[in-house]
């Protein structure tokens, strides 16, 4: 065996001994108390799940096989786990009583070790301490397991035996500790155990193990050209110390007057119930405070204000992709249970939301610090072990800081949300919701008033109304209808259809369009351009017939129904609605109304704002639905970036020649006078194609059609819907005639379109949530971003 150094054997005379155990005894809750107050024996194995030799080194094991002879002590034999673990037989040696006692240990039953030790250590300590304090020294060094050695000698009854002890720890790795295990013959051979046998100078009266915690530089998130958008900074933090305080209406007035502070807050953070000597932060001065009034309030630490200083996240654009980016909060106890091992503490600020939550392990590094021996009054006598922090690795996400400024400025106060995206690539430039947060303001603590702001807005601001938040797609879902159309409804695209004001081929309650005046036939492409209602409720009911699953395949071959997988960001996966969904989801069958309904993107289809322009993004190239990018890189210093790639998620099930008379028809819904967005991009420069949709968010209750009725006609049930198109002005028009839902209902709107038609360089999908048009209120949006990201050379 290698060389290994040695600890000096203990020579106590008996006097000194006496001393010692008087001390022990008096000491013996100080001694003996656990590590924290934390209950964390989780990290402690229990007997039955571990294997019957998992104390022993692979030497001890093969000897328990019969490898070795049992009377060679010198050999290291380890005598097998049933013989070690028989608490019934008295231990043959003191060497069994030392391999008995660690075998017990390794395994987990603390109770039977305990058995093994002196009269001595059973006076000194309680069983129930001493199980406590191999918990607690275990979830502190985050301990998960370890294995043993007694060096081998001639005289298996020496008094004393060195262990070799090597631990294996979820933060420090494996940690090797050489021990000295004493015995006594009382009659039979024990253990005289001190703390000396789990980490060697743990045994003084109050010393304790404590792993301090280097946090290492958190990563910083970019955009794609660099751009840091969260970052850290140095904050400077004013405080009291009330050990120092002796006019506290002086301090009072300090913080109301001259920080501007209420002081019904000022009193809730001063007076907190903690020990007179803690720091008590009270506020965070303002990134632009000047120097000298940094060194004015450093001239106040008399009073007993103080003045500290910390590194803190800090976000540079404040509110700007506050959705995306996420931001860091406290951590919470399910968290701390879950990170504690990897170096995490009470306070520890974490990832909540966005980037920040999902790459938190990545940002954060890898926290270093030094596992110590200390003594009573906290100082550190022995060091263990060490590793070193690791920096977290830096995000570089595809958003481009001035086309998400762009969006967040274009969609202005509205609630709602944009998405902008490369088509080419999947690369999303701008990711925007409204309402947002500032994340600046969580990190650094949310007064009440923030609070409530943020916590009880009921238009819910901390949603990602891109990703999380679900609506009807109402007609710019009509292209898919029309995809559906062309390769499976026996249609063409000049093929000429009726556009009647009102509808009534299913039902005797009549459907209308947006439009009250009747368009004669027009093409299929026209009918796209304008929006016609009843041509896509004529083109439902055809596919309805030739198949009801028809129209939900086509669909789902453009991403609805599915996460777009995203890397980075929590999404839902929508609603596309068929058969089966509606039988499970439901409990009812599938009727022709609901096809219908699906047509004009109403009833049970729903979609998230990035699915719609991924779909765009398909149909605006070669039909091959991706993944969209909006996390680029992770970049690790000192080491290559790892390029997240973009993967397909499916094909459109359109052919080539079906996909360019698609996008021709969302051409001409821009290009040409009957177009719904013909007039919100007239005189623009950019060749531009999209479609425009006004959903109803209230539809009629399907009860509102006659029991008998439905009785008689069966599968030609409808379930009735307004208009996808129509104005809050038509409605009003028709609810005078007794046609329309009398219930309030708001509409949310669409728009989404690409630039330039021929090469399409990006997509852009608007939806607000309270609006009266796609085309009026939500057109002009897309325009703007279109206009500005690809004419100031924004676009790759």
């Amino acid at each position: 065996m290698r060389d290994v150094p040695r600890l000096p054997k203990l020579r106590c005379h008996s006097l000194l001994a006496a001393l010692l155990f008087v001390a022990a005894l008096a000491l013996s809750g100080c001694v003996f108390g656990g590590e924290s107050e934390r209950d964390l024996s989780e990290y402690f194995p229990d007997a039955a799940e571990q294997p019957a030799q998992d104390g022993q080194t692979a030497s001890g094991a093969a000897a328990a096989d019969g490898a070795a002879d049992p009377q060679s002590a010198a050999e290291g034999y380890v005598p097998p786990a049933e013989d070690l673990e028989d608490l019934e037989v008295a231990p043959s040696s003191a060497r069994f009583a030392v391999q008995s006692f660690f075998h017990l240990v390794s395994t987990g039953q603390l109770g039977k070790a305990y058995e093994r030790t002196s009269t001595e250590t059973r006076e000194r300590i309680s069983a129930e301490a001493f199980e406590r304090r191999y918990n607690d020294i275990w979830a502190e060094a985050t301990i998960g397991g370890f294995t043993w050695e007694v060096v081998p000698q001639e005289d298996e009854n020496a008094s004393s035996h060195e262990v070799v002890l090597r631990y294996q720890t979820t933060f420090f790795g494996e940690i090797e500790e050489f021990v000295q295990a004493r015995t006594l013959r009382q009659p039979h051979w024990v253990v005289d155990w001190t703390p000396d046998l789990i980490f060697s100078g743990l045994g003084s009266p109050g010393y304790l193990i404590n792993a301090q915690i280097e946090m290492p530089a958190r990563g910083m998130i970019l955009d794609r050209n660099g751009i840091t958008l969260a970052g850290e900074t140095e904050v400077v933090i004013v405080g009291v110390h009330w050990d120092s305080i002796e006019d506290e209406q002086a301090v009072l007035d300090f913080f109301i007057n001259r920080l501007e502070m209420d002081e019904q807050e000022v009193r809730e953070r001063i007076y907190q119930d903690v020990p007179s000597y803690q720091f008590i932060q009270v506020a965070v001065l303002a990134l632009d405070t000047s120097p000298a009034v940094i060194a004015e309030f450093e001239q106040l630490a008399s009073m007993g204000i103080l003045l500290t200083r910390e590194t803190r996240r800090f976000y540079p654009f404040g509110a700007v992709a506050a959705h995306v980016i996420g931001y860091l909060q406290e951590i919470n106890p399910e968290e701390l249970a879950e990170l504690y091992i990897e170096g995490y503490r009470a306070g520890d600020m974490v990832g909540r939301d966005g980037i920040e939550q999902t790459f938190e392990r990545i940002l954060a590094g890898r926290r270093g610090g030094s596992l110590y021996v200390i003594d009573s009054i906290g100082r550190p006598i022995r060091e263990i072990i060490t590793r070193a922090a690791t920096p977290g690795a830096n995000i570089r996400l595809t958003l481009d800081v001035r086309v998400q400024q762009l969006a967040e400025n274009a969609l202005g106060d509205e609630p709602g949300a944009v998405v902008a995206i490369d088509p080419r690539s999947g690369h999303v430039l701008a990711m925007a919701s409204y309402p947002r947060i500032d994340a600046n303001t969580i990190v650094d603590g949310v007064t009440q008033e923030e609070y409530e702001t943020y916590f009880f807005d009921d238009r819910q601001p901390f949603i990602n109304r891109a990703v999380e938040q679900l609506y009807a797609p109402a007609s710019t879902f009509k292209a898919i209808t029309l995809a559906a159309a062309l390769e499976g409804g026996e249609y063409e695209i000049t093929d000429r259809v009726s556009c009647p004001a009102l509808w009534m081929e299913v039902g005797d309650q009549p459907l209308r369009n947006w439009k009250d005046e009747d368009q004669g036939r027009i093409t299929l492409s026209q009918a796209l351009a304008e929006s016609c209602n009843t041509v896509f409720y004529d083109i439902g009911l055809r596919l309805d017939r030739i198949d009801e699953d028809l129209l939900p395949n086509t669909a789902a071959s453009f991403g609805f129904g599915q996460q777009t997988g995203i890397i980075g960001l929590n999404e839902v996966s929508g609603v596309n609605p068929d058969p089966d969904w509606k039988v499970a989801e439901v409990n009812e069958a599938w009727y022709t109304g609901d096809t219908l309904n699906m047509s004009i993107g109403q009833g049970f289809v729903a979609v998230t704002v990035l699915q719609m322009a991924n779909a765009y993004s398909a149909l605006a190239t070669n039909g091959v639905v991706g993944t969209p990018i909006v996390v680029q890189s992770i970049e690790p210093g000192g080491a290559p970036p790892q390029v997240i790639e973009r993967r397909s998620i499916s094909v459109l099930s359109v052919s080539a020649d079906t996909l360019e008379q698609i996008q021709a028809a969302l051409r001409t819904t821009i290009s040409q006078p009957y177009g719904t967005g013909f007039y919100v991009f007239r005189g623009s420069v950019l060749r531009v194609a999209g479609k425009s949709g006004t959903s109803e968010d209230v539809i009629l209750d399907p009860e509102a059609i006659d029991e008998e009725e439905e009785a008689e006609q069966a599968d030609d049930e409808i379930e009735v819907t307004l208009s996808s198109e129509e104005s809050e002005d038509e409605q009003a028009g028709a609810e005078d005639d007794g046609e329309a839902e009398t219930d309030r209902s708001t509409n949310h709107v669409w728009f989404t379109g690409w630039a330039n038609f021929e090469d399409p360089r990006l997509v852009v999908t608007v939806v607000l949530d309270d609006a009266d048009s796609g085309s009026d209120d939500a057109g002009p949006i897309v325009r703007r971003i279109l206009e500005g990201a690809i004419l100031n050379n924004w676009v790759p």
